[in-house]
């Protein structure tokens, strides 16, 4: 017994020091293995004024771990890098460009060349200079890469009671840890869907009264921030933002101090970004701050949606671990407060209607309510989901009376919540007015009003249209045509993953963890359930029809698979049953389910974030 009990108070720092030494192992054996085994080295040459071409000679071939190009330059110039073998063949070619806010370009080769030749697609207006080189290289992103992925899987393995006891807890381990990898991953770029747009709000909000916008800020708020490709790279890029964060020459004005409903999803962002500032962190940090603020609040209100739910402990913690939502929820992005509360508003709506005698307790119809204000603040429309509460039985409240006293109030707030979309206008204060000038101003054609007498004078051309739309987008999803992983412009990681998520799931949403209640969902409100999930669907569909596309238009574009997230799990909690039981222990149950998930976050993670910018 003694033994056991000291092998347990160990097991952690020796599982820690495993972890360090394999990871410190990897990168130095594998990524950096040619230098180890193979020449380290340095060989450069002038780019000189004028020319088009400069060829590089490495006097046999070598490997090439990177290329830099240095060179001042008036503005973008694009380049092509060829690699020629020891005969002058052509080995393969990269493209790259130069930014005259860096003046220097490097590229990741990671190949074996005997010649490099850089081509120009005009001629150059100052010397500059090429330099290939072969050498020893610690990347800090790797590491922290590595040591995650590891330790994900030691706290997988040596916590295997506390992910089935209290999977909320190791929801929490993981999505703070796939998130920070991408936080850290992805740095100063801007990958977010309208990414500046959510900088701005965020920036003007971490102030009150009066804003101060450095250059760096106006550079992000304007999309002209340099992008990086690698480690490299993004140290000039957080070097030039640094220097030009200076409030000394900051563009300052003031703003209304009331926080409008539209603007206060960015408020977790908006706090750390505002603590992070009068920490005088450097700019870089104080953006990833932010970030993280967004990180924290969704893992926090998804963490209690995994604790609170009577059902389906599983469902939720794998819909809240979709790669999609921890995407948005480490970027500048009101994404993840939408899909955070409206989780925890179904999960709560789904334990009343679990338990459809017991009287609902007032704190938890508060809370309901609150989460679905807060989770529609930036999407108005997503108030419509609560409207299943008009269902719930009388039994349910104190009095009949007391009852429909609800179902109006609620009502009423949330079409309130959805006029407030359109019952100001910019042109004149009239729904009419703001619905003539309405539209996606992206899209030449778009106007909303015109739209909606479209759809009034063909409805049931457009109900065709829509069922058509909706049918499609969902086949697409399974035949691999439409990817429904995204991380935005980073890309997919492909097909399989999302069969491998929608299998994780159907998996949680059929069988029942053996030590679960019995409780389901009825058959009349599971026809409930999955009637407001198409309604929400439709209406989805229908406002982008209505604002993003040009009148009368035969197709619905501007869907996005990020808009169903808050669908997912009241749809699949009607494939809930009791027949279905896992048979085995409800440890493997959500090993089973974790493991699924977290591998598919890491390998997400690696495919888009790692691979890219890192290898």
């Amino acid at each position: 017994m003694k033994e056991r009990g000291w092998l347990r108070m160990v097991r952690i720092p020796l599982a820690a020091a495993a972890v360090l030494v394999l990871s410190v192992l990897i990168e130095g054996l594998f990524f950096n293995r040619h230098a180890l085994f193979q020449e380290c080295y340095e060989k450069e040459t002038a780019i000189e004024t004028g020319s088009l071409e400069t060829r590089l000679d490495l006097q046999g071939e070598r490997y090439v771990k990177t290329v830099r190009m240095e060179l001042d330059v008036e503005e973008v110039t694009d380049y092509r890098l060829i690699l020629l073998d020891g005969q002058g063949n052509t080995i393969s070619e990269r493209a790259g460009s130069i930014s005259p806010k860096l003046d220097m370009s490097v590229i990741n080769l990671r190949a074996e060349a005997a010649e490099l030749v850089l081509v120009f697609s005009e001629a150059v207006s100052a010397d500059g200079l090429m330099t290939a080189a072969n050498f020893m290289e610690w990347s800090p992103y790797r590491l922290f890469f590595l040591i995650s992925t590891f330790g994900l899987a030691a706290f997988l393995w040596m916590g295997r009671r506390v992910v089935s006891q209290k999977p909320e807890y190791a929801f929490a381990v993981i999505a703070l840890t796939a998130g920070l990898q991408i936080i850290l991953m992805t740095g100063t770029n801007q990958i977010s869907y309208d990414e500046q747009t959510h900088i701005s709000k965020t920036w003007n909000l971490s102030y009150i009264g009066t804003v101060y916008d450095t250059e760096a800020v106006l550079e992000l708020k304007t999309l002209t921030v340099p992008e990086f490709h690698n480690r490299f790279e993004r140290m000039q890029v957080e070097s030039y933002l640094q220097g030009i964060h200076d409030f000394e020459t900051a563009d300052v004005y003031r703003q209304t101090k009331m926080i409008y409903y539209d603007r206060r999803a960015y408020l977790p962002m908006a706090v750390c970004i505002a603590a992070a500032r009068m920490m005088k962190l450097p700019f870089a940090m104080m953006l990833m701050a932010g970030k993280f603020g967004n990180l924290l609040m969704y893992t926090a209100v998804c963490f209690f949606a995994v604790r609170k739910a009577k059902q389906k402990k599983g469902l939720v913690t794998v819909i809240a671990l979709l790669p999609n939502s921890i995407f948005s929820a480490s970027q500048f992005c009101y994404d993840a407060c939408v899909n955070s509360f409206l989780l925890l508003a179904m999960v709560l709506t789904a334990n009343e209607f679990f338990t459809p005698k017991e009287r609902v307790r007032p704190r938890n119809m508060a809370a309901i309510i609150l989460c679905l204000i807060v989770g529609s603040y930036a999407k108005p429309v997503y108030m419509l989901m609560g409207l299943v509460l008009l269902f719930l039985g009388n039994e349910k409240f104190p009095s009949k009376r007391a009852a429909w006293m609800f179902r109006a109030a609620f009502t009423v707030l949330c079409l309130s919540m959805v006029y407030e979309v359109l019952g100001k206008s910019a042109v004149g204060g009239s729904v009419t007015e703001t619905l003539a000038h309405a539209g996606d101003i992206r899209t030449e054609g778009a106007n909303m009003l015109g739209q909606i007498r479209h759809i009034f004078g063909a409805p049931f051309s457009y109900a065709w249209q829509l069922l058509s739309s909706m049918f499609v987008r969902i086949a697409d999803w399974f035949t691999g045509k439409d990817q429904f992983l995204m991380y935005a412009y980073l890309g997919t990681p492909g097909t399989l993953c999302t069969w491998i998520f929608f299998a994780a799931v159907f998996f949680s949403a059929l069988y029942r963890c053996p030590y679960e209640r019995q409780e389901c969902l009825s058959g009349g409100n599971k026809a409930l359930f999955v009637i407001m999930v198409f309604g929400m669907s439709a209406v989805v569909w229908t406002v982008l029809y209505l604002s993003f596309n040009t009148v009368g238009s035969p197709v619905i574009d501007g869907v996005q698979n990020r808009y169903f997230t808050p669908v997912l799990f009241p749809f699949f909690i009607c494939l809930a049953n009791r027949r279905l039981v896992w048979k085995r222990n409800g440890e493997s149950y959500h090993m089973i389910l974790f493991t699924v998930m977290t591998g598919l976050l890491l390998y997400t993670n690696f495919r888009l974030g790692m691979m890219p910018y890192y290898l």
